[in-house]
């Protein structure tokens, strides 16, 4: 599984992106469990919490923390640039 990039650590995009990703795995469930993959399904729940926990967070630097340890690549928007 390759690294998510992510540009910014707003909160509100954090949850934004939380819901998108929970909102995909809950209508992708029934179709991972006729092929055998449910623990895809706690992989990606995994990830919600993970960046709900990190929106959470008032520190933009715990939040950087919370999202490289869940195995993002946190870059900053003028990094995106070059």
């Amino acid at each position: 599984m390759n690294a998510a990039t992510l540009y910014t650590v707003n909160s509100k995009a954090l949850a934004t992106y939380a819901d998108s990703i929970q909102r995909s795995a809950n209508d992708s469930l029934s179709a991972w469990i006729l092929l055998g993959q449910s623990e895809r399904y706690s992989a990606e729940m995994a990830t919600v919490r993970a960046i709900r926990a990190a929106a959470a967070e008032r520190s933009v630097y715990v939040r950087r923390e919370i999202l490289r340890n869940a195995g993002f690549v946190v870059k900053l928007p003028r990094a995106a640039c070059a």
